[in-house]
């Protein structure tokens, strides 16, 4: 009786020892795999139609499949804005902004500046050959040193007459008219002093038509000189 019992806890265990084995031997052998546990975070990203998307479920099954290409979202460029049609209530687009600078855009605006007249040619010290040959020198600008003899008021201004005397002793006589008011109403003029006199030969005569364009003294005065007033 003791036999049989002994058997039959020796077959128990010894059953017991090799399922043991087996499970060790199976675990070294045939090792299991990890288990893949997804992260409760999931990435959105957003699809080619603009809608954002979570990133699919993993599969094990994926992993022997080849990668999937990546797909680049397109901009689809703006198209230009059409002209309203006639009647309609939208408003017309405003025009482009000038391509002009501003500082073209105000040059272009002013006027532009105007030339000065050229000044008259003026023919000095040439009193010899003038009084010889006056109507030589009619519509032009002369500059002589004479002497002052008198200086009369006129419906215009003044009247001045002026003599000059050449080298041979000869003696000739200027009339010139200032009509601009040159002189003022009460000029300092002195008999016998020498002027230095500029003058517009209109006509081509030594005795009229002849303008006083400017008069200064020279500071000499002729021989014969009495230091009174040309002013009549």
């Amino acid at each position: 009786m003791n036999f049989f019992r002994l058997r039959v806890i020796n077959t128990v265990l010894f059953f017991l020892l090799g399922a043991l084995i087996g499970f060790i031997l199976k675990d070294r052998l045939f090792p299991a795999k990890a288990k893949d546990y997804r992260r409760s975070y999931q990435p959105e990203y957003a699809s080619s139609s603009g809608q954002l998307q979570t990133e699919p479920a993993y599969k094990p099954e994926d992993e022997d499949q080849p990668p999937r290409p990546q797909i680049e979202a397109t901009v689809t460029p703006e198209e230009p804005e059409e002209e309203p049609a006639a009647g309609s209530d939208r408003p017309a687009p405003k025009p482009a902004a000038s391509s002009k600078p501003q500082a073209e855009a105000v040059l272009e605006a002013e006027p532009a500046p105007k030339e000065e007249a050229a000044a008259p040619e003026v023919i000095k010290g040439d009193q010899d050959d003038f009084f010889a040959h006056p109507d030589e020198y009619a519509g032009k600008t002369l500059e002589v040193e004479l002497q002052m003899i008198t200086a009369k008021r006129s419906q215009r201004g003044w009247r001045l007459n002026f003599v000059y005397t050449a080298p041979d002793k000869s003696v000739d006589y200027l009339y010139a008219d200032d009509d601009g008011g040159l002189l003022g109403d009460k000029p300092d003029l002195r008999i016998g002093y020498v002027y230095r006199v500029r003058f517009l030969c209109g006509a081509g005569r030594a005795d009229s038509g002849n303008r006083l364009v400017s008069l200064a003294p020279t500071g000499q005065k002729a021989a014969w000189a009495t230091g009174l007033s040309a002013v009549e």
